[in-house]
């Protein structure tokens, strides 16, 4: 019997970031409530803050599927499964979370010590899975465009361009020309 699922299902992976995918049926009578719950999720700036507080989450999406009565829910992530999982009880996304998959039969809650068994019983491994950028984590993709901003405010700065002809800045200029 496996512990954890990575070791039942690892999921396809590229470089730093693997894919997750989940399928489950929507409680009849739910649809129009799931609808206005995934609306609300989206203009809430809460949800980006959320993610940005697990720091792992490349991206993910739900999708109502046979006219909204299957849900599913796709991502990628950089790190191990269950402590993907773990991070959504954990963070402020787990609210989202558990207000959104409520609406599915059977879901038992982000808390749920069954939480894991539910999602692998409803899991789906992707064919193929491609990503243009597989080797940095969102922590680093995160640095680096905090890098790009404070650089660029470095060449906005009046006499800066004097300061940046030593030859060793020649490939970050380079770069920032692009």
């Amino acid at each position: 019997m496996t512990t954890t699922i990575n070791e039942y299902r690892a999921g396809l992976k590229v470089g730093e970031r693997s894919e997750f995918l989940v399928i489950g049926d929507v409680i009849p009578g739910h649809e129009e409530e799931l609808r206005q719950t995934l609306k609300r999720h989206m203009a809430d700036p809460r949800t980006q803050q959320a993610v940005n507080q697990i720091g792992t989450l490349h991206e993910a999406r739900f999708v109502l599927l046979d006219g909204g009565t299957r849900l599913m829910f796709a991502s990628s992530f950089d790190g191990a499964w269950d402590e993907y999982i773990d991070d959504f009880a954990t963070t402020d996304i787990g609210k989202n979370f558990d207000e959104t998959w409520q609406h599915v039969q059977e879901y038992p809650g982000v808390k749920s010590p069954h939480i894991k068994e539910w999602f692998k019983e409803r899991t789906v491994v992707a064919g193929n899975f491609v990503a243009a950028y597989p080797e940095p984590t969102v922590k680093q993709v995160l640095k680096a465009l905090a890098l790009q901003m404070a650089f660029q405010q470095v060449l906005d700065t009046p006499g800066a361009a004097e300061a940046l002809q030593h030859p060793a800045l020649k490939p970050l200029l380079d770069q920032a020309a692009d």
